[in-house]
Formats: C-alpha cells, sequence, structure tokens
C-alpha cells in the first residue's frame, strides 16, 4: 500500500453535482480538500436531462449562487435556452429552468475545480472509508493507495451498487458504461455499519434529431428579455449567443397500446426492479399503469448541446427493452424517422437513511463523515448541489473547529431540503417542489440574493469586490419598498436598478402576506433557536406519547424546532419537552455553581 504524505482536511468521494459544490466551498473555506472520482472527465456530468432548474429547483440553484457557489454561474456559461416556469401564477412559484451544453457545462464546471487555491483531484475510486476512535482518519482506493483525513463528504450518486435494467437485461454500472462502486458499499454496509437500502431512477433514450418532422411540434423559444440564472452574470455577455429552441409534443393511443401489450417486458414490471422509484417523476409505463384515463402524455425535446443532433425526450423515461423504445419512437407523431442514439434505462442503487445525519450532514454516528446528494435519498442535480455546498462548507467546519453552518426553512430552499431529510426520512427518491415550503412567499427566486449573499460573504465563499456594490443593493431595494428614489449613483456591479424596482414592486403588491409569513417565521426562529442540551434525552420524558417517544428516539433532534416537525410529535409534546428542557438546564447550572 502506498501511503500519501499529504494530509487532507477534507476528502470529496465522488465528482458529480454534490462533489464539486462540496469541493469548492470547502476549498474556498481554506480547507486543504481533495476530490477522489472515478473519472475527471465525467466531472458534473448530466446523466440525466441536459438543464439546471425547474419547479423549485430553479430557487435552489440561485440559493447556491447567492452563497458563492458555482452551479449557477456555470449553467450561464454553457445555456442555450432560457425558460421561467409558472409565469401565470403568483412570483412566489416562478422558477427559472435553463438548458445547458451538457458538454460545455461539464468542462465548464471541471475548470473551475481545477483552479481553485486548496484543491486538488486525483482519477481513482475509493474502497474503503477508514476510522479510529475519534472518527474518520482516511480512505483507501482501488489503486491502494492511502490518502489521511479527518473529513470525508460522500457524494456517491447512484454509483453504490448500482444495476443498470433495459427490459430483463441487467449490468452493474452506475451510470450506463460507467462501472458502480461495489467495495465502498460493502465498507459503508458491513464495517461503518450504516442504514443502507435501495432506491432506483431512470432516464429517457436520445434520439438523433436528423429525422425530425418539426411541423409537427409546438416551439418553445427562449425567453425575451433575455435574464440570467446567476446573480453574478452579467446579461449583456449572453447578448451574441444564438440560442436553441425546445419542442412539445405528446404520445397517441398507439404509444398507449405498445405500452400496454409490453408492460411484463419492463424492467419495473417484469420483477427485476423491487425498489421504491421517484413518483414525481414516473417512468412512462408507470403513466400508463398508474393513469389509464389518460391517452395522451406531453413530451418535451430537448437539444444536448450546440454541436450535436442529440435530443433529451423529457417525459419518456423507460426501462423497456430496446426494440419496444424504438417502437414507443415511431408512435410519436414527427418522430417516426428518427433514430434512438441511447436507449432509456432505470438504474437501481445503494442510499443511506438521511435520519441518522445531523442537520449539518455530518453523520450521528461516525465522527467527519457528511453525506450529501442522491446518497441521502434525493433525487435532481439542484438538490444534489444545495446539499454538496453545506456539507462542505460544514466538513471545513468541523476540521477547523467552528460551528456548523445550517440554515432554517424560512431562509432557504436549501433549508427545507434538509430539515425534511434529517427530520422525516425518506420513503421515495425526494424532490424538491414549491409546495414543500411553508413560507414559500419569502423564498422566491428573485430575493435569493438578499436572503442568502450576507452568508456568502459572512464566510469567505464570495468575492470580496462584491460586498460594496452588493451593499448599495440592499440600500436601493430597502428605500424602493418605502417609496424613496435613490439620492445618488451607487455603483451596483452585476446588480441594477431595474431588478431593485422588480423587487420593491413584488414587496409593496404582497405586503400583508408577508407580513404574516414573517410572524410565522419568527415563532418557527424561537423554537429552533432552543437547542435539545448534551445529556438529554427526549425520548425519556414521562407523559410523552409512546409514538412520540419512539419517533424522538429515532431521529434525535437538534433542537425543539426540529422535534416540532416530527411527524407524530404533537403540540402538547412539544410543550411538555419545553418545561422539562429547561428543568434539565436549571439543574445543570446549579450543578456547576455548586
Amino acid at each position: 500500500m502506498f501511503v500519501c504524505n499529504d494530509t487532507y482536511d477534507v476528502i470529496v468521494i465522488g465528482g458529480g453535482h454534490a462533489g464539486c459544490e462540496a469541493a469548492l466551498s470547502a476549498a474556498k473555506l481554506g480547507a486543504r480538500t481533495l476530490l477522489l472520482t472515478q473519472n475527471l472527465d465525467t466531472i458534473a456530468q448530466m446523466s440525466c436531462n441536459p438543464s439546471i432548474g425547474g419547479i423549485a429547483k430553479g430557487q435552489i440553484v440561485r440559493e447556491i449562487d447567492a452563497l458563492g457557489g458555482a452551479m449557477g454561474r456555470v449553467t450561464d456559461a454553457s445555456s442555450l435556452h432560457y425558460h421561467m416556469l409558472n409565469t401565470g401564477k403568483g412570483p412566489a412559484v416562478h422558477s427559472p429552468r435553463v438548458q445547458c451544453d451538457k458538454k460545455i457545462y461539464q468542462f465548464t464546471f471541471k475548470h473551475f475545480l481545477e483552479v481553485q487555491p486548496n484543491l486538488d483531484l486525483m482519477q481513482d475510486e475509493v474502497v474503503k472509508i477508514d476510522t479510529d476512535d475519534k472518527g474518520v482518519c482516511g480512505v483507501l482506493t482501488l489503486r491502494n493507495t492511502y490518502y489521511k483525513t479527518r473529513s470525508a463528504i460522500l457524494t456517491t450518486g447512484t454509483f453504490l451498487a448500482g444495476t443498470i435494467h433495459i427490459g430483463t437485461v441487467m449490468t452493474p454500472g452506475g451510470r450506463y458504461n460507467d462501472m458502480p462502486s461495489n467495495q465502498l458499499s460493502k465498507n459503508l454496509r458491513e464495517e461503518l455499519k450504516l442504514n443502507i437500502a435501495r432506491f432506483k431512477t431512470g432516464t429517457p433514450m436520445r434520439i438523433n434529431a436528423r429525422g425530425l418532422d418539426y411541423a409537427q411540434f409546438r416551439p418553445q423559444p427562449s425567453d425575451h428579455p433575455l435574464w440570467t440564472m446567476s446573480h453574478f452574470t452579467d446579461v449583456s455577455t449572453l447578448e451574441h449567443k444564438n440560442f436553441g429552441q425546445c419542442y412539445i409534443t405528446h404520445t397517441t393511443l398507439e404509444t398507449d397500446k405498445i405500452l400496454r401489450d409490453n408492460f411484463m417486458r419492463s424492467a419495473l414490471y417484469g420483477g427485476n426492479i423491487h425498489s421504491q422509484g421517484p413518483r414525481y417523476c414516473p417512468s412512462v409505463e408507470d403513466k400508463i399503469k398508474k393513469f389509464p384515463e389518460v391517452t395522451s402524455h406531453p413530451l418535451f425535446l430537448e437539444p444536448e448541446g450546440f454541436y450535436t443532433e442529440e435530443y433529451y425526450i423529457q417525459g419518456f423515461s423507460t426501462s423497456m427493452p430496446e426494440d419496444v423504445q424504438r417502437a414507443l419512437i415511431a408512435s410519436v407523431p414527427g418522430m417516426e424517422k428518427c433514430s434512438i442514439t441511447r436507449p432509456g434505462y432505470a438504474v437501481e442503487y445503494d442510499f443511506s437513511d438521511p435520519k441518522d445525519l445531523l442537520p449539518s450532514l455530518q453523520h450521528k454516528h461516525v465522527p467527519g463523515l457528511f453525506l450529501a446528494g442522491q446518497i441521502n435519498g434525493t433525487t435532481g442535480y439542484e438538490e444534489a448541489g444545495g446539499q454538496g455546498l453545506i456539507a462542505g462548507i460544514n466538513a471545513a467546519h468541523y476540521t477547523q473547529h467552528k460551528e456548523p453552518f445550517v440554515l432554517r426553512r424560512d431562509e432557504a430552499y436549501i433549508g427545507v431540503l434538509i430539515d425534511d431529510l434529517v427530520t422525516k426520512g425518506v420513503n421515495e427518491p425526494y424532490r424538491m417542489f414549491t409546495s414543500r415550503a411553508e413560507y414559500r412567499i419569502l423564498l422566491r427566486n428573485d430575493n435569493t440574493d438578499l436572503r442568502l449573499t450576507p452568508y456568502g460573504l459572512q464566510l469567505g465563499l464570495i468575492e470580496p469586490q462584491y460586498q460594496k456594490p452588493f451593499e448599495n443593493y440592499q440600500h436601493l431595494c430597502e428605500e424602493l419598498c418605502v417609496g424613496k428614489m435613490p439620492t445618488s449613483d451607487l455603483e451596483l456591479g452585476p446588480w441594477s436598478v431595474e431588478k431593485a424596482q422588480r423587487y420593491a414592486q413584488v414587496q409593496q403588491k404582497y405586503a400583508g402576506y408577508f407580513e404574516r409569513n414573517k410572524k410565522d417565521a419568527e415563532k418557527l426562529a424561537e423554537i429552533d433557536h432552543i437547542k435539545i442540551p448534551e445529556g438529554f434525552d427526549p425520548a425519556s420524558v414521562r407523559g410523552l406519547l409512546f409514538e412520540s417517544a419512539q419517533k424522538l428516539r429515532s431521529v434525535q433532534p437538534q433542537t425543539l424546532g426540529q422535534a416540532s416537525r416530527i411527524p407524530g410529535v404533537t403540540p402538547a409534546d412539544i410543550q411538555l419537552l419545553a418545561v422539562h428542557i429547561e428543568r434539565f438546564r436549571r439543574l445543570q447550572h446549579a450543578k456547576k455553581s455548586a
């Protein structure tokens, strides 16, 4: 075994969207960081759809950006189509979505990592996380190389014991033609004793656009006027781009018949897949099975890049055999003559129970081990990126003996996401929606900078040159909200007067709703600040309902607010806990004073 002489503060395992954000944030905070991944050429690969954002997901991307993450900037650098979703509804649910050139996205992100100080990249596969009585102490790779560290972040995506399904054909893989990580999966199960279960997800076939009859589709042009995903992108840099176009079509009765005739040949219904898949992103055969009254389902044709004829067909995810997939394509008007370049498939993989995590995303039973992305039971690039950013910050803080950084539910969708995971757990792949956020009118995509950029600047994740322009923008927004006009010209950097004016208009229009939400959020903040003291066992309090005690013992909440959000724990239980926490604190104080 070769033992590397260097000792790292943080080692990130996996180079997907979670791993990239984790590595960048840890390195920016001064932690000596190593990113280990099986293949450096697939860093930040868009394994599924070639887009960033969507309903609630777009808000997460802007939150990552406002905190100093890279996803928003990389998205603008690789963009080929912009579309704001839900514009017919209120501003709380307006959600940005951007089609990207998947290769430009991938290599732009790779370059972000390559130029980042304190960050090393290495192509290798981790097979073991080593621990001692203090927690994580190193990792061992497939090449029998040992790296010393006191903190590791697992961002393994769908690679842990991954299995690919196309009809009845099963092959090992975390992604098609990429080998799974089986030894690491065994290490997590048998040596670290993590609570491991299985989920499945899938992806549609890709087609060659050469045979498409565009006249039979409804075009969806890019939005005009232009907007950007990142707060730090100058919109004028996008004006030279020749934006692409997406198209909308529908399945037919013939599509429906083909699927019904071949249900038992599907991996999903033929018996090979036994794990739960994402309810909100079902395969097309799942749609037909569960919604038999619907005879036509929308399909969205999305280009995969500027310099390729491949299209991704959103809505056509399937694990049917390849011959059935060819028939399905031919059943859609306008697609009869096009060919499949890559078949759709399902993938099963291991994930770890997120209830075993602290809100910092550190594992409760393995000090120094952090988990982010699909290993926590989530689905989506955006959810992964948000978790990766927070895990990277907290892994760095862990090695620097600093307090964890945790966002509340009223501060960010990222806060909602992580709180849901660690408090409620998952019984299906978790996907973010605006409906999951009770304070969504406060968590709009247009105010993510005002909500979170102060944190990004304070942490040191955002370049110092943005400090003064942002403070000027804050001041401008405050003045406009109370009806004042700015008295002098301000240096606003990437922000603008027009953006501030739009923000002020929304604030004034919905002022009553904001006040009610703010009061509710303040109440949440009060009980979220009541920490459950070390040594106090909430489940042992007499008078609690038996179910409540069981749930408290399982989740081990860190604050009274988190305890209140555990399903099955009642308001009466919380009142009782509050009394006993205060009594416990007084007893502890009396003991120290004696």
